[in-house]
C-alpha cells in the first residue's frame, strides 16, 4: 500500500526538541524532507541522514539530507545500523504506528545507539475524542490520512506509548500532547469528563488524554546500572 502523501509541512513540536548544535540527525520516514530542509536552515553543517521506504520520497528527501537510505527500519542493513552508533538524534515523526513491530524496533534501536542520543517520536493517539465518539455509533473507518489513516499498521494511546518505550529499553524524557481546536470538541470532552465520573476513572486524566491528536515523546536510553562489589 502506498505510504501517506508527502507534505512539505513537518511536526513544529518535535522540531522544537532539537538543539541548534546537533552533530548528526537519523531520521526515519523522512518524506518530503522538510523537517531536514527546516534544521538545515538553522545549522547547515549537521549530518541529516535519512531512511525512506517509498523510491519517490527518498528523492525528495536527497534535496536536503546529506545521505538516504531506501530500506524498511524494521530490517536494516548493517551500514544504516552502523549510523546509528554515532548519531545524536533520531527522529520517528508519525512512524512508529506504520510499522508492524515497533516494539522490536526500538528494543533492538536500545543496542546500537550511544548513551546521549535523543530518541523524538510523534504517535497519533486512538484515544481522541473523535475516534472515542465514533466509536460509541460503531464507527472506525479509515481514511487517506489523519488517525485512522489507512496504512496505519498499530494504534497507541499515552498509556500504551509509555509502555511502548519504557518496556524496550528507555526512559521517557517528557510527553507532549498536542491539541488541536476542532469544531464541538469542549462539548465532547465534557462528555467524557462525565462518563469518567460516573466510571470512577480520573475526569481530569480522561480529559487530557481525548484531547490530544497526537503524542510527542522524548526518550533517551536506560543506562545500565553498574554494580561496584
Amino acid at each position: 500500500m502506498k505510504q501517506t502523501a508527502a507534505t512539505d509541512i513537518f511536526n513544529q513540536t518535535v522540531f522544537d526538541l532539537l538543539p541548534e548544535n546537533i552533530t548528526k540527525i537519523v531520521e526515519v520516514g523522512t518524506g518530503s524532507g522538510a523537517m531536514a530542509k527546516a534544521y538545515k536552515l538553522i545549522n547547515p553543517l549537521v549530518n541529516y541522514i535519512g531512511v525512506e521506504i517509498d523510491p519517490d520520497y527518498k528523492i525528495l528527501s536527497e534535496r536536503y539530507c546529506n545521505f538516504v537510505y531506501l530500506e524498511n527500519f524494521e530490517s536494516p542493513s548493517n551500514f544504516l545500523l552502523d549510523e546509528l552508533k554515532d548519531t545524536n538524534f533520531i527522529i520517528f515523526s508519525d512512524v512508529l504506528e506504520h510499522m508492524y513491530n515497533p516494539w522490536a524496533v526500538l528494543k533492538s534501536l536500545a543496542d546500537y545507539i550511544p548513551s546521549e542520543c535523543r530518541v523524538l517520536a510523534s504517535i497519533p493517539n486512538v484515544q481522541h475524542w473523535s475516534i472515542q465518539a465514533n466509536l460509541l455509533n460503531g464507527g472506525f473507518e479509515y481514511t487517506n490520512s489523519g488517525l485512522l489513516d489507512r496504512t496505519h499498521i498499530r494504534f497507541f494511546t499515552r498509556k500504551t506509548i509509555i509502555s511502548l518505550f519504557e518496556e524496550n529499553g528507555f526512559s521517557i524524557q517528557k510527553i507532549i500532547p498536542r491539541i488541536f481546536d476542532f469544531p464541538d470538541q469542549a462539548i465532547y470532552l465534557d462528555y467524557i469528563k462525565k462518563c469518567a465520573t460516573i466510571m470512577n476513572n480520573n475526569p481530569t486524566e480522561a480529559i487530557n488524554d481525548a484531547a490530544a491528536f497526537q503524542l510527542v515523546v522524548d526518550a533517551k536510553k536506560n543506562t545500565p546500572i553498574i554494580k561496584i562489589e
